[in-house]
């Protein structure tokens, strides 16, 4: 079979025009793929910022309020009372209560005085059930949880 030259070039100009097509749907999917993946990044670190503060929830919820000694009270129970007086629970949680002559300053890490915060007799870790403390979450330059303070006002 034989061709004539003048059939070559729109043949040549066919296949140029289908390599840049291909060209073009290859850049295409690239920048979808690259795009897709950016965004996949922005949600997982969102999500793993929403689960941290979920997971912190029940600590961070004190930051800034006014609570009443017996939240304070619950409060200790609850992230202290597994802890024996031989173990140190990962945060602390510090305690300033006023009396009428003096101030006290007491940081519990574990369950060893649980017993004395509702006896009155011992003033040193008594917290009075009615008083009004402000709570305030520390943490360190990593951002993580280490310590609680109620301070009665």
């Amino acid at each position: 079979m034989r061709f004539k030259n003048n059939d070559l070039v729109p043949q040549i100009f066919m296949m140029v025009a289908g390599v840049i097509l291909v060209g073009l749907i290859l850049y295409y999917i690239m920048n979808a793929i690259k795009s897709s993946t950016n965004l996949a990044d922005v949600v997982i670190s969102n999500s793993q910022e929403t689960a941290t503060y979920y997971a912190e929830y029940d600590i961070s919820k004190y930051d800034g309020e006014e609570v009443r000694g017996q939240e304070v009270v619950n409060f200790i129970k609850k992230q202290l009372g597994d802890y024996l007086p031989t173990e140190a629970a990962p945060i602390y949680v510090e305690v300033v209560s006023k009396t009428l002559d003096s101030t006290y300053s007491r940081i519990y890490t574990n369950n060893e005085h649980l017993e004395d915060i509702k006896n009155f007799s011992k003033a040193q870790h008594y917290i009075k059930p009615t008083a009004v403390f402000l709570g305030r979450v520390i943490r360190n330059e990593n951002k993580v949880i280490i310590g609680v303070r109620f301070t009665q006002k």
